[in-house]
């Protein structure tokens, strides 16, 4: 008896534990909302840029992603898969990359003082990496759509 006990309470206690290791969502989260976006760029879906829904509410939890070869990314405020937070939003993309300068730490013995600067090399409108010059908005809202396209243009 007490050997058929164990084997089924020895799994489901395991399994509780598991159940509570998952990542869980802080205190006085806002309600969040699945969100993906799709960004494109005359015309091709742009890999590698980074989207920030600027929450516009109270409190601001901002949601991030980084899309795909397919232009596409999940975006995440709190843990993966959440989304953004339902309300209004500012959309700030950007896509960039520092070229040239130094990759070491001040505390490196080959690091040279007098070095040039990395320069950064931008690969979309630099218009739309600020939340007041993009023009790009979203409402995540409960009933509305959970599939944001954003095709940018030159200015």
């Amino acid at each position: 008896m007490c050997f058929s006990l164990r084997m089924v309470v020895g799994p489901l206690v395991v399994g509780f534990l598991l159940v509570g290791c998952g990542q869980r969502l802080p205190p006085g989260a806002k309600p969040t909302k699945p969100v993906s976006v799709t960004v494109t760029y005359k015309g091709a879906p742009v890999e590698g840029a980074v989207v920030t829904f600027a929450d516009q509410g109270d409190k601001p939890a901002n949601a991030n992603g980084i899309t795909d070869a397919a232009g596409k990314a999940k975006l995440k405020t709190y843990i993966e898969g959440d989304g953004a937070v339902i309300g209004p939003h500012k959309v700030i993309i950007s896509k960039s990359i520092a070229q040239g300068g130094q990759n070491l730490s001040s505390d490196d013995p080959k690091y040279d003082p007098n070095a040039p600067p990395s320069t950064v090399k931008h690969f979309l409108p630099l218009k739309y990496s600020s939340q007041a010059t993009s023009g790009l908005t979203a409402d995540v809202t409960k009933a509305g759509p959970s599939e944001f396209p954003f095709e940018l243009k030159d200015p």
